[in-house]
């Protein structure tokens, strides 16, 4: 049985005294991108499955950006950029 919806969270906390990033994640999208990057990660399984993980991330830089908001005339100018790239064409 997978977690609700309103119960799934990620959770970075920094320790400064050791200077490492730790990790809490029970999204299925965040257990796969993250448990890579955890040493030894600590996992709950249900079933067989991971249904969350826990631990020290390893030799990481962690940071947080502004979402960026586009125009349409920025967002159409991507797309045809986008469009020539996978199209093979030169940029204009």
């Amino acid at each position: 049985m997978s977690t609700p919806l309103n119960d799934q969270e990620t959770c970075f906390s920094y320790l400064h005294e050791t200077g490492e990033w730790r990790i809490y994640t029970n999204v299925k999208k965040h257990i796969t991108k993250y448990t890579p990057l955890v040493k030894n990660p600590k996992t709950i399984q249900e079933n067989g499955r991971v249904i969350s993980i826990e631990g020290v991330l390893d030799n990481v830089t962690v940071s947080a950006y502004k979402k960026r908001k586009y125009d349409e005339k920025t967002r159409e100018l991507m797309r045809k950029r986008m469009l020539n790239v996978r199209e093979g064409e030169p940029d204009d």
